[in-house]
């Protein structure tokens, strides 16, 4: 028997919440943020994650940016009003669908729309991580402090590092090399 703390990738997805194109100027330590969702988008295509995009207001704050959007080209993003990516049925609907219980949550800002979503997320009984490198917001404090508070809520704070290997588990598996191609071209 394993830890429940210890992330699989069955019953898993990969939410990336609203990383959009008339955003993304201002926001600390963006580069490395973008450069981790990427990595992380590769890895779920390597072992299989489900993937689901979220944005809030597109006419206003514009679409994914290319960098993401680019990856998963055919993937239709769930588009809300709201800041929580709850929001929206849509988002609800696709996870029963999937069937899952975990959320991996990344993208921006974390204080605003990924900590309500991750709150809204515990509510309806899903287990969270966040992915505090793959996750930012305009500044540094409000980065900070939401997480603290969703940590304290609930959530398991952890970075794109442990995510990968604790859902690849072991060396012995068809894609570990693949798998440390990848892990190889991490920058953090």
């Amino acid at each position: 028997m394993r830890h429940p703390d210890i992330l699989t990738r069955e019953g898993s997805v990969l939410l990336i919440c609203d990383v959009q194109k008339r955003c993304i100027k201002p926001i600390y330590r963006k580069e490395p943020m973008i450069n981790n969702i990427k990595t992380l988008v590769s890895f779920a295509g390597l072992v299989g994650l489900p993937i689901l995009i979220t944005e809030l207001a597109p006419q206003i704050f514009g679409g994914s940016i290319e960098e993401i959007k680019g990856l998963v080209p055919r993937l239709e993003p769930i588009k809300r009003n709201r800041y929580s990516c709850f929001g929206n049925e849509d988002l609800t609907l696709r996870l029963e669908a999937m069937n899952t219980n975990t959320l991996v949550v990344v993208g921006m800002e974390t204080h605003v729309s990924v900590c309500q979503t991750v709150l809204d997320a515990l509510t309806r009984g899903f287990r969270v991580h966040v992915v505090l490198d793959a996750t930012s917001s305009r500044h540094k404090v409000d980065w900070r402090v939401s997480l603290e508070k969703m940590r304290r809520a609930g959530a398991i704070i952890t970075t794109m590092d442990v995510v990968m290997h604790e859902m690849v588990e072991r060396v012995d598996v068809p894609h570990f090399e693949k798998f440390q191609e990848l892990i190889n071209t991490i920058g953090k």
